[in-house]
This record gives C-alpha cells, sequence and structure tokens, in this order.
C-alpha cells in the first residue's frame, strides 16, 4: 500500500458510511448538462480529475456532467465565466488554490472575488509541492544545492512553473532567508519548465511533485526536498523541507466551486455526490496515479482552506514587492 492509498483508506470507509444515499438519481437540476468549468488544458492533470469525477457524479446527480475548457491567465478566464453564470446548479469549476488564492492576490483586476462571487462546493484533492535538481548538480538535498549555489551564483537558476505563483514567492522568500542568490526563471507552466531541467538548461526547479516523479525514479534528475510535513512513501530517502530547517508551505489543492447565490440544498447534494465519488476505489486509484491526494470537506471546510491559504501568501506576496499587473 503506496502513501496515499494508506492515507485515505480509512477515510474512504468513513466517507461511504456517512454520506446519505442518492435519492433515485433525481436531477440536481433539469433544463440540460451540468458543466464543470476547467481553467487549464485539456490532458493536464486538473482536467483528467474534472473528467474522472464527472463520469462518477454523474449518474448520482442524475444528469451528463460535461467538461468545459476555458483556458487561459492561470484559471482567470474560467473563474470569470463562473462568476457570470446562472446559479442555478448546473454551471461549477474545478479550480486549483492558485486561481483561487495566488491570483487575487497578484492581479490589479482579476475580475472576481473568490468569497463574494463564488460558493465552496467542496475540497477533493492535495498534492505535494517538491524541489528537484538537474542530474549534474552535485547535490542530494536542498542545504547542499544551497552550498552548491553559493559557490556557483551565475548558475544558480531555479525554474517555477509560472511567475506571480506560490513556487515563485515561496523561492524568494527562501533567498531572502538564506541569503544566498536564487534566480528564479519563470515558465509557462510545469511541462516546459522540466524539460529545460532533464537538458541541464537550468541547474533545479520547483513544482508539484507529480511532475518530477517519474523522471527522478529515472535517475534523469534528482528530487532534494519534498515540501510538504512529512516525507512521502515514494520518496523515503528524500528529506522534508522542514527537515532542513525551513517552514516553507508549497501544498497545493483542488476545489469544487459554484457561483454565488446557487441554492444550499444543491452545493450540499454535490458537495455528498463528490464525497461518494472520492471514496471510490476506482476514483482514488486514478488521482494517485497522478500523484493527486483525494481529499474531501464541507464547503465550509473548503472556505476556512482557502482563507488560511490567502493569510499565509499575502504578506509573502507583499515581502517579495511583487506590484498586482
Amino acid at each position: 500500500m503506496n502513501f496515499f492509498q494508506e492515507r485515505f483508506s480509512i477515510l474512504a470507509i468513513g466517507l461511504l458510511a456517512a454520506l446519505p444515499a442518492t435519492s433515485e438519481a433525481q436531477p440536481v437540476q433539469t433544463g440540460g448538462p451540468i458543466r464543470i468549468l476547467v481553467g487549464f488544458p485539456a490532458g493536464g492533470t486538473i482536467d483528467v480529475v474534472a473528467r474522472v469525477l464527472a463520469e462518477r457524479i454523474k449518474d448520482d446527480l442524475g444528469a451528463p456532467v460535461v467538461i468545459e475548457s476555458r483556458v487561459g491567465a492561470g484559471g482567470q478566464i474560467a473563474a470569470v465565466a463562473l462568476k457570470g453564470a446562472a446559479p442555478d446548479g448546473r454551471t461549477f469549476m474545478l479550480a486549483p488554490d492558485h486561481t483561487m488564492v495566488i491570483v487575487p492576490l497578484t492581479v490589479r483586476e482579476p475580475g472576481y472575488d473568490p468569497l463574494r462571487d463564488m460558493l465552496a462546493v467542496a475540497q477533493v484533492a492535495r498534492y505535494v509541492g517538491a524541489f528537484a535538481v538537474a542530474a549534474n548538480v552535485p547535490a542530494k538535498n536542498f542545504n547542499e544545492y544551497l552550498a552548491w549555489a553559493r559557490a556557483n551564483p551565475a548558475s544558480a537558476n531555479i525554474g517555477i512553473p509560472a511567475p506571480g505563483s506560490k513556487p515563485h514567492f515561496g523561492m524568494l522568500a527562501l533567498a531572502r532567508e538564506t541569503g544566498a542568490k536564487l534566480t528564479t526563471v519563470p515558465y509557462k507552466g510545469s511541462a516546459p519548465l522540466v524539460q529545460d531541467l532533464l537538458g541541464g538548461q537550468i541547474a533545479a526547479g520547483t513544482t508539484a511533485l507529480g511532475d518530477f516523479l517519474d523522471h527522478h525514479a529515472a535517475g534523469k534528475l534528482r528530487i532534494v526536498g519534498v515540501i510538504d510535513p512529512k516525507r512521502v512513501a515514494q520518496l523515503p530517502e528524500v528529506p522534508t523541507f522542514l527537515e532542513q530547517g525551513y517552514k516553507i508551505d508549497l501544498n497545493y489543492w483542488l476545489g469544487m466551486f459554484a457561483p454565488a447565490g446557487t441554492p444550499a440544498p444543491i452545493v450540499e447534494r454535490v458537495n455528498a455526490a463528490l464525497g461518494r465519488a472520492l471514496a471510490n476505489p476506482e476514483v482514488r486509484e486514478r488521482m494517485i496515479k497522478i500523484v493527486f491526494e483525494p481529499a474531501f470537506g464541507s464547503p465550509a471546510q473548503m472556505t476556512s482552506l482557502m482563507q488560511a491559504d490567502a493569510r499565509y501568501w499575502e504578506p509573502l506576496v507583499k515581502a517579495s514587492g511583487w506590484v498586482p499587473q
């Protein structure tokens, strides 16, 4: 049993026991299919999770569920579309923390206020951040990378998946804390970052663990720190940043959201359907395969998580000198 399976097998049993049974698959709302907006490319991990969940909840909700891609601006386009949708139970959005927390802190006029224009329905997943170095960088942990970076300041560049992202501000905070020159190199997503790291064009990079895991196993790059309170079972030899003396938080989450004004019974019905889906062994297995940790909670818990995340990141964004664009 791997790390995610071990942590969530008990949760799954509890969810199955606690969630109410579906009432004869009566539709959440009549008049057409239910849409889940996704602000990231088709075939990406967020899109995959959306499709896995859509397939599972459609019978539960008594209506077809379709994925609608509204790609661009870190999920901003999808969020604005959700804000403008009718609150009739037919439109939802699967969004990461970046869209719901970081964009409102870094964009002058994002076009939406997550707490005013949207309702949290449920958290559906969390995933872990990691720091990796190119195969030709002689470091087995982050402190060894720092020593190498101080000796090679011109080469100590760190790829990040986007400017104005959690990895961006996390690395700037580490640079201030350590006094090391850690030059961040922004990319348009994790895929090109990983490609340059594999080719040795950059010395290091940070993004979600799942983007590095297979390449680490193949020896094409080296994960030198897991940005989570506990080590993960897939990498028992890799220390956490906390173990190495750094209290950086680069965990990520996915949540389901509805337009503000969506009736509470609909939100509760979709929340329950998502809980049953996340307790399903096949769904958990498919999510774990792409290194997403199934997670589930009430709308209030999702809202609290979002607010806590904003409280953590707002001072870091301000300390970085970032000027909202």
